[in-house]
């Protein structure tokens, strides 16, 4: 190394910058530092020679100072940090103007799960059977049925599922609305344990489940009805109940009121000896809901179910919870005294503040929704007093071939011009299947009304296939309705689900008779052949397209508007800074432009499964050819 360093001319350093970081105090020979001044400290010069005959030497305070107050030297600094500030001050001025002018990002309303979700609703009893063959209960579809298709529901788009009743009911019951516990699931469709294992499953999966909230009346075997017809302290008053008039009261009824149906609505207790209420069948009495005791009681069942993670309730019998408190009164109209009477309104608020406190985080929000079945003007005030959605009618038993173009856009005004949050349902389980009603070739157009309109979709089972009506045999008839004078059975609305080609059309196990009979078109019309290659665009591709074209913005929130151009009735849903949707259509062979809308239309969506989607249309070259009930979806 010393060899090395004799080569090497003689260099003078600093001490702060002439020290490998790696060497040692011990590297360090004290005999080659030397003070020029004689003394020791980092204001003065100092030499350090390295190897021999190698040094460098600094420059000393006084030189420094020299520069420091040099004019040239002294200029330049303030020039340098004027320009430091000038430079600093614009980039932030620059940073505001584009802050100002620049693009605002577009505003997304907050929207809830319950307005963004399509909801499939499901009767448990006919959705799918869990039981094998020789085990009680086979036959009759049940809680565990459903856990086993949650992919099913997952993969067709849907996140969000409603059960109707499966409480615990009296004795053969047809659909658990003669309910005798509130808080029990019945022994037919399951236990509490299978319960708690479908919600935990499903909230894993990110799904919400609602269920039906059944406060207007009970079965009448329900422990309540008991006691209130003994007259056992406590419950006197849980039930309507009115004494007779005329010269024989155990014969003529309190007043003329009737039920939903047009049939009487006292019937007569021979144990109790007098008439009580009830505003469907007798064998579901009306709960006196003025009672603070009855009310306790059912604030309680919101809560059990709340507590075990239930995300929404539908409010069955919204419009008849409370009658006239006089009973002395006849109804010179039907529903005078028992429809939609104000203290609705107060029950739906108090609900509601349940409700509202467990939705205490974004995302954990729950729903209240209903449904308006009987003809009145109370809309907004239900939504005012608490309900989030209420579903319309007006798609329900539409017909085509009676209802044209412009009956259908005066439907839809009609149901949205308070423009309240809407929901949508093409049928449900007291009307016939829009499949049924709705001819082959309209029934993807219906979809797309359904599916794409302002306001959330709910599916009832079987929807999605476009399942039709059942045939149900007198000997077959389970629904107590069809014995009510004027009434049908509602059993062909309510048949087992359709899944496959195979045995009871996959509902329940092969030699087992079903709770009502299978459809007789099931092996063309089932989830398994509308998924089979070479059948075609079928219904079920369809719904799974449309569910997902839903999720785009303008389709969630974006303003709406219906028009009628040559027979084509179309609407568009436009969200400012997002792209717009235009929905097309069609009852007849006929041609439109739609310049109207936009100068160039991508199509995303066509009925007829065509290859044509990603073409980009010029309306101004040429107007768009329609064949009779095709649907058409454009993006511009």
């Amino acid at each position: 190394m010393s060899n090395e360093n004799s080569n090497h001319p003689e260099e003078k350093r600093s001490l702060k910058d002439g020290f490998d970081d790696s060497a040692t105090p011990d590297d360090i020979d004290d005999s080659k530092v030397k003070f020029l001044n004689g003394k020791s400290g980092l204001d003065d010069e100092c030499v350090v020679e390295v190897g021999s005959d190698v040094s460098f030497t600094g420059l000393g305070k006084d030189e420094l100072m020299k520069y420091a107050n040099d004019p040239f030297w002294v200029r330049t600094r303030m020039i340098l940090f004027a320009a430091f500030w000038i430079g600093w001050i614009a980039m932030l001025a620059a940073a505001i103007v584009i802050i100002i002018v620049a693009p605002k990002c577009p505003e997304r309303p907050s929207q809830t799960w319950y307005q963004t979700d399509v909801v499939y609703q499901i009767n448990v009893k006919s959705y799918k059977d869990s039981q094998k063959e020789g085990v009680d209960g086979a036959g009759v579809g049940d809680l565990g049925g459903i856990a086993s298709k949650i992919e099913y529901l997952q993969s067709i788009g849907v996140n969000a599922f409603w059960l109707n009743s499966f409480y615990k009911s009296g004795d053969n019951s047809y659909d658990n609305n003669d309910v005798v516990d509130h808080k029990q699931v019945d022994e037919s469709v399951g236990t509490m344990q299978v319960f708690d294992s479908l919600r935990k499953d499903t909230k894993k999966k990110g799904m919400r489940m609602i269920l039906d909230f059944i406060p207007n009346h009970t079965g009448k075997k329900h422990e309540w009805f008991l006691k209130s017809e003994a007259k056992e302290a406590g419950f006197e008053n849980f039930y309507i109940w009115a004494a007779g008039t005329g010269s024989d009261p155990t014969v003529n009824p309190p007043n003329n009121w009737v039920t939903a149906y047009g049939s009487p609505a006292w019937t007569y207790s021979t144990a109790r000896k007098e008439w009580y209420y009830h505003s469907y069948l007798p064998e579901y009495p009306d709960l006196n809901l003025r009672d603070e005791d009855v009310l306790s009681n059912v604030d309680g069942i919101l809560k059990f179910w709340l507590d075990k993670g239930v995300d929404g309730f539908a409010v069955q019998g919204l419009q008849r919870l409370v009658e006239s408190n006089d009973t002395s009164m006849d109804e010179g109209s039907v529903g005078e005294h028992t429809v939609d009477q104000p203290e609705n309104q107060e029950l739906v608020k108090r609900w509601r503040g349940i409700i509202n406190s467990y939705s205490d985080k974004p995302g954990r929000e729950r729903t209240l929704i209903a449904k308006i079945v009987e003809k009145g003007n109370n809309t907004a005030e239900y939504y005012k007093a608490g309900i989030h959605i209420l579903i319309s009618d007006a798609l329900v038993n539409v017909d085509p071939l009676t209802c044209d173009q412009q009956c259908m856009k005066n439907k839809l005004m009609s149901a949205n011009e308070d423009g309240l949050w809407r929901g949508w349902q093409l049928d449900n389980e007291n009307s016939s299947r829009f499949g049924s009603v709705v001819s082959e070739d309209l029934q993807k157009a219906w979809q797309a009304f359904h599916l794409l309109l302002p306001g959330t979709a709910f599916v009832y089972y079987g929807d999605e296939i476009a399942m039709k009506n059942g045939v149900v045999g007198a000997s077959d008839t389970k629904d107590p309705l069809a014995r009510v004078s004027g009434q049908t059975s509602r059993d062909p609305y309510r048949t087992p689900m359709l899944w496959s080609t195979g045995d009871n059309a996959g509902f329940c196990a092969k030699n087992v008779t079903p709770w009502l009979p299978i459809n007789a078109d099931y092996m063309n019309n089932n989830v398994e052949f509308n998924r089979a290659h070479l059948v075609g665009y079928t219904v079920l591709n369809s719904f799974e397209d449309l569910v997902k074209l839903r999720s785009k913005e303008s389709l969630q929130f974006g303003k709406f508007e219906m028009k009628i151009f040559n027979d084509i009735l179309y609407f568009t849903r436009k969200a400012e800074g997002f792209p717009g949707y235009l929905v097309a259509i069609n009852r007849g062979a006929k041609t439109a432009g739609f310049s109207d809308v936009a100068d160039k239309l991508t199509l995303l969506y066509d009925s007829a499964g065509t290859d044509n989607v990603g073409t980009v249309l010029d309306t101004k070259a040429a107007p768009i050819g329609f064949t009779d009930g095709e649907v058409y979806v454009f993006e511009y």
